[in-house]
C-alpha cells in the first residue's frame, strides 16, 4: 500500500515539472534576472535578425515600384521567417519577473509583426499591391505600438525601425 505522504511527494514534484515545463514554454521569468541583463541578453538576438533582415528586404519597394511582386512577396516571406526565429530566440530568454506581463504583450506584438510580414507576402504574390501597402500600414503601426511598451529598456536594435528596411 503507497502511503499518503508518497502520494503528495510525488504529485508535489508532477506539478513543480509541470510548472517549470509551463514556465520555459510560456516565457520563463527568473527572480535573479535584471532588467539590465535581459537587454544585454536580448540585444545581439535583435542585432543578428536586423542585420539579416536589413539584407534580406534591401531594394524591396523599388522592386514592387517596378512590378516585380513575386520577387518582393519572396524577400517578405524569408524575413518573416528570420523575424519569427528570432522572436522564439528571445521568448526563450528569461525575463525580470517585474517586467513579465510587459515583455510577453511585447513578444505578442512581434509575433503580430511576424504574421504582418507573411501576409506582406502573401499578398504580393497574389498581385495585390493595394493589400499589401495596407498591411504595411498597419506593421508599422504595430511596430510602433511594439516599441511603445519597452521604452524604457533603452533597446536600440530590439525597437522596430522600418526605416531600416527600405
Amino acid at each position: 500500500m503507497i502511503s499518503r505522504t508518497r502520494v503528495r511527494i510525488t504529485l508535489a514534484a508532477a506539478l513543480t515539472l509541470v510548472a517549470v515545463l509551463a514556465a520555459t514554454a510560456f516565457g520563463a521569468t527568473s527572480p535573479t534576472q535584471t532588467r539590465e541583463g535581459y537587454v544585454a541578453a536580448v540585444e545581439p538576438i535583435c542585432k543578428r535578425n536586423t542585420k539579416a533582415n536589413e539584407q534580406i528586404l534591401t531594394g524591396v519597394r523599388k522592386k514592387i515600384k517596378q512590378g516585380k511582386l513575386d520577387v518582393a512577396a519572396g524577400q517578405f516571406t524569408k524575413a518573416a521567417t528570420a523575424f519569427g526565429k528570432a522572436v522564439n530566440e528571445l521568448r526563450a530568454v528569461p525575463q525580470p519577473v517585474a517586467d513579465a506581463t510587459k515583455l510577453n504583450k511585447w513578444l505578442s506584438y512581434l509575433d503580430k509583426e511576424t504574421k504582418m510580414l507573411r501576409e506582406i507576402g502573401k499578398a504580393l504574390k497574389n498581385d495585390q499591391k493595394t493589400r499589401a501597402q495596407s498591411l504595411s500600414v498597419q506593421l508599422t503601426r504595430n511596430g510602433n505600438v511594439a516599441n511603445n511598451q519597452v521604452l524604457g529598456f533603452e533597446f536600440d536594435y530590439c525597437l522596430i525601425d522600418s526605416s531600416r528596411f527600405s
